[in-house]
């Protein structure tokens, strides 16, 4: 074919299951007439009797993007190849961010969501979509609790048993699913199947997973048993907890130092002030089992989840009650150690108390987030003939970017811990 003039923008066209002959005849005009070709492996496979210079993708998105605006400088003509919809979820997005989009033309396939969603014959508008390609499993968190329909884009490290041993873990047996291998090739399989099934399954590296839940929850949302059995600092994602952003709740790093300041005993009665979805308050349950936890929350949506949280792991010794502190800690036992995870501007009042009614030898250890009840905390204990100390924590954790590992900082946070002078 004879190559006409060069395009000035980079072709980046979808393409669909094995052959070439679900692409319109101007696609394959672009393919045919290229002088640079970058593609996956599978992609330029197809293309055998073409000349044009190839450049595999693999982990080299900025040499990709880079190479691509250098041919179209040079005059060439530059076709990179893509499955399905390159805007969802793929190349589409990263090459037009890099070089403009009066840069590139995007020519979209059927993506391999649509194929999934078709070939187990399910309505998907209504679906939560995630993608776990080079991102944590946890980010599948979210659409568990608001959605009964997901479709997963996986990854060699999240693979479909992964994904479903982790719903397991997690107590979610209410799902069940599909997996759609090799969609739109010779060797397809779309196979239905419960959680138990697909995490004893081996599945071909391209699939998509399709989650849909089979039992309801009942009325207050979320009773399923969580199978953990560490003595303490239970990962995050195991508590169902609201999730704006980063999510409200004590992260794990800083409930273990919390809990390792507060001198525990297996029979011991703590409190856990502004105990949020009930993290803390499961640890100490869990850590005192002979002895009882009270806690108190003022926000309603928050102390519901305290309920959900006791269901799921199990928990019998908890008393919550949903007020603002100090209101509603009178009707609480004496404590033996006090967790103060949030002071709904009453830090004073509730120090006042808990300095008043903690039996000796006992401890209160706050998390103290703002430089204003940091303040409130220290000025309270210059009045007051006790020792404090105070342990500025900064976490970070590893995070999945690309095929690197990078960290991403949680917020810093000051654990404070009070205590009578002179008792150990």
């Amino acid at each position: 074919m004879e190559k006409e003039a060069p395009e000035d923008k980079v072709a980046v066209i979808g393409m669909e299951g094995e052959g070439l002959d679900h692409l319109t005849l101007e696609s394959q005009r672009r393919i045919a007439a290229a002088d640079l070709l970058m593609g996956g492996e599978r992609h330029l496979a197809r293309l055998p009797g073409s000349s044009a210079e190839r450049i595999v993708i693999g982990s080299n998105l900025k040499e990709i993007a880079e190479r691509a605006l250098s041919g179209l400088k040079e005059g060439k003509r530059v076709v990179v190849l893509a499955s399905g919809d390159p805007l969802f979820y793929g190349i589409g997005a990263f090459l037009i961010k890099r070089i403009g989009k009066e840069r590139v033309e995007v020519i979209p396939a059927v993506s391999a969501m649509q194929l999934a969603f078709a070939r187990v014959k399910e309505p998907w508008q209504e679906a939560a979509l995630v993608s776990l390609h080079a991102k944590p499993i946890e980010n599948l968190l979210p659409a568990l609790e608001e959605k009964g329909l997901i479709g997963l884009f996986t990854d060699e490290t999240n693979t479909p048993d992964a994904i479903a041993r982790f719903l397991l873990e997690r107590g979610e047996a209410g799902w069940a699913g599909w997996v759609c291998e090799n969609l739109g090739g010779i060797e397809e399989r779309v196979g239905a199947m419960t959680l138990e099934e697909m995490a004893r399954g081996r599945f071909a590296l391209l699939n998509v997973v399709i989650l849909k839940r089979e039992k309801p929850t009942d009325a207050a949302g979320a009773d399923r048993p969580v199978r953990w059995e560490g003595a303490f600092g239970i990962p995050d994602d195991l508590f169902v907890y609201r999730r704006p952003k980063a999510g409200l709740i004590t992260k794990k790093e800083i409930r273990v130092m919390s809990l390792a300041e507060m001198g525990l005993r297996r029979n011991g009665i703590t409190w856990d002030i502004g105990a949020g979805s009930g993290s803390v308050s499961i640890e100490l349950a869990r850590l005192c089992p002979e002895g009882a936890v009270f806690a108190i929350e003022k926000n309603r949506e928050d102390f519901e989840l305290i309920d959900r949280n006791m269901r799921r792991f199990g928990i019998k010794n908890i008393t919550a009650v949903c007020e603002q502190a100090p209101a509603g800690l009178e009707h609480f036992p004496d404590p033996d150690a006090v967790f103060i995870g949030g002071s709904g501007g009453e830090m004073a009042e509730i120090l006042s108390l808990c300095t008043a009614r903690l039996k000796p030898r006992g401890r209160i250890v706050a998390n103290l987030i703002t430089m204003e009840n940091l303040h409130h905390f220290s000025h309270f204990f210059k009045e007051v003939p006790w020792e404090v100390t105070y342990t500025l924590v900064q976490v970070s954790r590893s995070k999945p970017i690309l095929e690197m590992v990078r960290y991403e900082a949680l917020n810093p946070i000051t654990i404070a811990v009070a205590k009578r002078k002179g008792e150990g």
